[in-house]
C-alpha cells in the first residue's frame, strides 16, 4: 500500500504539486501519462525518496523504520528507481566522460566496463532468468562509453535488480531507444519480476504496448491528477496506419551524392561494428537506418556528422569530398542538422541553471530570433522556455534540442529517434513541422524502431 498525502513540491519558489494525494494498494501496478512537463517524473522521485517536500507525507506498508536513518536505509534497499536517461547518473558519479569519447580507443583507461560496474560473473545474471534479448552477459567487457542509448537502459535495470528486488519498482519511460523485440522482451521481464517477486511497478509511459501486469492508468495535468482509470493493455503493439508524407515526384531527387561511404571496416578491441559497409544517398532521399540496439546506428551517424575520429582513416565522401582532403569539421556541421539522444545524456541538464530561452541562444549565437519565435510558437513552448533547463522534464528535454535542430535549414537532415519522449500532441506537432517545413531538396536520414515511422518518413531504409 502507497498513500500519499497532501504533499507539496517547491522548487526555486515554485510550487509545483500543492495538495496532491493518491494512493495505490499493493496489488495494483500503474502507467502515468500526462503531457509533458505534466509531473510524471517528479512523481517517481516523490516516490524514490529523492525529492523532498516541505508539507505532507508517503507511507509505505513496507516501510517500517522507527527512525529516519532506519526508514532511509529501507526506501534505498526496497524502492528501485531508474531515470529516463541513463547515462546521467554515471555522469553525476564523478567519472569523467565526455561526448565525443565513445568514439576514441585512448583516453577512456579509467572509464569502467559493464563488468566493473556490476561487479559480479556472468553466471550471476542468470538468477535474474533474463530474456536473451535483455541479457547484457555479451558486453561485460565493453566500456560504459561504447554502449547504445538501448544498451544502457538494460544495464542500469539489471545492475539495479542484482543489488536485490525491490518491492517498489519505478520506471521513467523504460522503452523509449529500445528496439521492438527488446520492447517486447521486457515487458515480458517486467511482468515476469512482478509476479515471480510481488514487486509492485509503476512506469511512465505515453503511447508504448506495456507489460500486461499494468492494471491501473494514472493522468496528469499541470502537476494535478485528471484522470485514474482501470488499464487493460492491447496484447500486441498498435501502429500507426498515417500515410507517407509526401510522394517522390514531389521532391528533388537528383543523382547528386551527399553521402558515399565505400568498405567502412569499423572495430573497437575484438568488436566489429561493420566490415565492408557501403552506403550511397543522394539529394533529396529519405532514408531509415535499422537494427538492434547496439549493432552502430548512431556510430554511423557520427562517421557523417564529423564527431568521429576514424572517419579520416576510410574512404567516406560528404557533398562530394572525401573525408581529410582539407575541410573542417566546422566546414561539415555548417550543412548538417543533427538530432540525437546523446545530445541530452551529455548535456547533463541538472547542473544548468539559465532558462531554456537563455540556453538556445547560447548554443547559437547568431540565432534568428524570428525564427525562435516561430519555433515556440508553433510548438506551444512558451511557458517552457521560461523554464530552467534543470527543471525541464524528458519530454522537454527533447523539444528544446528539437527547437535548437530547427533553427536553420540545412542541406542533410539526421534524427536519431527524434519522437522519443514527446507527448502525443508534441509527436503530432513535430510530424506536422516536418511535413510543412522540410524542403524538398533536403536530404533526410532517420534512425527509428518503429514501423510507423519508416511508412511515414522514409523511402528506403538499410539494416545495420
Amino acid at each position: 500500500m502507497i498513500v500519499i498525502k497532501d504533499i507539496s513540491i517547491i522548487k526555486s519558489g515554485i510550487t509545483l504539486f500543492k495538495n496532491f494525494s493518491w494512493d495505490s494498494s499493493s496489488n495494483e501496478n500503474w502507467v502515468i501519462s500526462g503531457r509533458n512537463g505534466s509531473g510524471k517524473t517528479l512523481l517517481l522521485e516523490a516516490l524514490a525518496g529523492i525529492l523532498h517536500f516541505p508539507r505532507g507525507e508517503i507511507q509505505y506498508d513496507f516501510i517500517n523504520g522507527e527512525t529516519w536513518q532506519e526508514r532511509y536505509e529501507e526506501k534505498r534497499r526496497l524502492i528501485t528507481y531508474i531515470p529516463a536517461h541513463a547515462l546521467h547518473t554515471f555522469l553525476r558519479g564523478g567519472h569523467d566522460l565526455y561526448y565525443q569519447q565513445r568514439y576514441y580507443d585512448i583516453g577512456d583507461e579509467d572509464v569502467p566496463t559493464v563488468g566493473d560496474l556490476l561487479g559480479v560473473s556472468p553466471e550471476k545474471l542468470n538468477v535474474l532468468d533474463i530474456p536473451e534479448s535483455l541479457s547484457i552477459a555479451h558486453l561485460l567487457d565493453i566500456k560504459l562509453t561504447r554502449l547504445s542509448n538501448g544498451q544502457l537502459k538494460k544495464f542500469l535495470l539489471l545492475k539495479s535488480l542484482l543489488k536485490g528486488m525491490p518491492k517498489l519498482l519505478l520506471l521513467d519511460c523504460p522503452f523509449e531507444g529500445l528496439d521492438h523485440g527488446s520492447r517486447e522482451d521486457l515487458c515480458q521481464f517486467i511482468a515476469f519480476i512482478s509476479l515471480r517477486h510481488s514487486v509492485q511497478v509503476i512506469l511512465v509511459d505515453d503511447h508504448h504496448h506495456l507489460p500486461a501486469c499494468i492494471t491501473n492508468k494514472l493522468t496528469l495535468d499541470r502537476f494535478q491528477i485528471q484522470k485514474r482509470e482501470r488499464f487493460f493493455s492491447p496484447t500486441v503493439d498498435t501502429e500507426d496506419t498515417r500515410q507517407k508524407f509526401v510522394s517522390e515526384q514531389a521532391r528533388m531527387l537528383t543523382n547528386d551524392e551527399i553521402i558515399d561511404i565505400r568498405n567502412l571496416t569499423l572495430r573497437y578491441g575484438n568488436v566489429t561494428l561493420f566490415q565492408n559497409f557501403n552506403l550511397r544517398v543522394n539529394k533529396g532521399q529519405r532514408w531509415a537506418l535499422v537494427g538492434r540496439n547496439g549493432t552502430g546506428k548512431t556510430t554511423l551517424f557520427s562517421l557523417i556528422f564529423a564527431d568521429h575520429p576514424k572517419a579520416y582513416a576510410q574512404e567516406i565522401y560528404l557533398f562530394g569530398r572525401r573525408r581529410g582532403s582539407g575541410e573542417s569539421i566546422w566546414d561539415i556541421k555548417r550543412r548538417i542538422n543533427y538530432l540525437g539522444p546523446e545530445q541530452i545524456s551529455y548535456l547533463n541538464p541538472k547542473s544548468i541553471l539559465m532558462k531554456a530561452g537563455d540556453y538556445i541562444k547560447q548554443v547559437d549565437n547568431a540565432v534568428d530570433n524570428e525564427v525562435l519565435d516561430s519555433l515556440v510558437q508553433f510548438f506551444d513552448a512558451s511557458e517552457m522556455m521560461n523554464k530552467q533547463v534543470s527543471f525541464l522534464s524528458s519530454g522537454e528535454l527533447q523539444l528544446l534540442m528539437i527547437m535548437t535542430c530547427f533553427l536553420s535549414n540545412k542541406e542533410l537532415l539526421l534524427l536519431d529517434e527524434p519522437f522519443q519522449y514527446l507527448d502525443s500532441v508534441q509527436r503530432d506537432r513535430l510530424a506536422q513541422y516536418l511535413l510543412a517545413h522540410l524542403k524538398r531538396e533536403t536530404t533526410m536520414i532517420m534512425i527509428t524502431h518503429y514501423e510507423h515511422d519508416l511508412r511515414q518518413w522514409t523511402d528506403m531504409k538499410i539494416e545495420i
